[in-house]
């Protein structure tokens, strides 16, 4: 370099030795190093607060800066990212290329071909059609360890298999993943072509129309509430029928409601007391006697009894009038003697 004092300056260092002097670049050991003739920064030399946000612009990172070479050290299957919120020191996150997508954790990310390998089993086994399945020949259902949940059937031939009937049309789906082959339990069975419904067997039925149910004839189909209400009973037919009213019972012209026998009690009382006459005759001198009764009706029945013994005679007797009648005895009652009941 010609003759002359060299002096060390900033970043560097100088050393003489046999009148050479040498230059050399100031390095830490921590952050740079000098490997093989050459300036670099040292694995995990550029610490988080070194790269914390804004710190590096665009203008320090220019397009080919930093490549590939300088980040070989990543562990395979790896990303640098932050899973937690907010900002704070990154670490390496675990990626995920097989088949443990269905135990991933919020710490991992899935590559494309994981989350489609996954999707792809899950829907594989949802709803596949196996094929056609004859209830008469089998014994027991056709699960086996391939089957997955959601797996089905349908019944080609009717038949009995382990304790379940089955007609054509019917479905068998898994319930669960290599469901048993003998335990109703692991399996769902869809019923598409149910049989008339019997007084022993579960099926389909048909509502019966009002018509049909005040027939009283059909013996399949059924009858709803409201086709119910439409059968009244008649003189013809048995039903439903509507109780009377006490002013229907007593007005006594109805002649589709029923009476109670509370409603007819209370009219024969009220009969008996508004309908009704009693007296005692007798005076030892008159064998005619006039009874006024004022039950405006010529259509009365006439009792004679004896006071002494309330036993029943028999003696002439007339309406003479609608509020009277006229007892005739052959001879003089005893005074008081007999009691006359008159009635509607």
């Amino acid at each position: 370099m010609g003759s002359g004092t060299i002096i060390g300056g900033d970043g560097l260092d100088e050393s003489t030795t046999g009148g050479i002097t040498t230059l050399s670049v100031k390095v830490d050991g921590t952050t740079l190093e000098i490997n093989a003739d050459a300036v670099r920064v040292k694995d995990g030399g550029i610490s988080a607060a070194k790269l914390a946000t804004d710190s590096v612009t665009a203008i320090k990172i220019l397009n080919g800066a930093v490549t590939f070479a300088k980040m070989q050290n990543i562990n395979a299957m790896t990303v640098i990212g932050r899973t937690a919120a907010g900002a704070g020191v990154a670490s390496e996150i675990t990626l995920i290329n097989d088949n443990t997508l269905a135990t991933a954790t919020a710490t991992n990310i899935a590559t494309a071909g994981a989350v489609k390998a996954y999707v792809d089993s899950l829907v594989g086994g949802i709803g596949s059609l196996v094929g056609a399945f004859n209830a008469n020949t089998a014994t027991n259902f056709p699960g086996t360890a391939a089957i997955k949940k959601g797996a089905y059937w349908y019944v080609s031939v009717a038949g009995t298999v382990q304790g379940t009937v089955f007609n054509v049309g019917d479905v068998l789906i898994a319930n669960k993943d290599n469901p048993s082959t003998t335990s109703a339990a692991d399996w769902i069975f869809l019923e598409t072509n149910r049989d008339q419904a019997t007084a022993t067997v579960l099926g389909l039925v048909m509502l019966a129309t009002n018509a049909e149910v005040q027939a009283g004839t059909d013996a399949v189909k059924a009858v709803t509430p409201a086709s119910l209400s439409s059968r009244t009973a008649t003189e013809a037919r048995t039903g439903l029928i509507e109780i009377a009213t006490q002013a229907e019972t007593n007005a006594g012209t109805d002649d589709a409601r029923a009476v109670t026998p509370l409603k007819m009690a209370n009219y024969v009382a009220s009969q008996i007391s508004g309908g009704a006459f009693a007296a005692t005759i007798g005076d030892g001198t008159a064998t005619a006697f006039t009874v006024t009764h004022n039950l405006n009706s010529l259509d009365v029945v006439v009792e004679i009894r004896k006071v002494s013994d309330n036993s029943a005679v028999i003696v002439d007797n007339r309406a003479s009038t609608a509020n009277a009648v006229i007892v005739t005895f052959a001879k003089a009652p005893a005074n008081a003697s007999f009691r006359v009941i008159i009635k509607k």
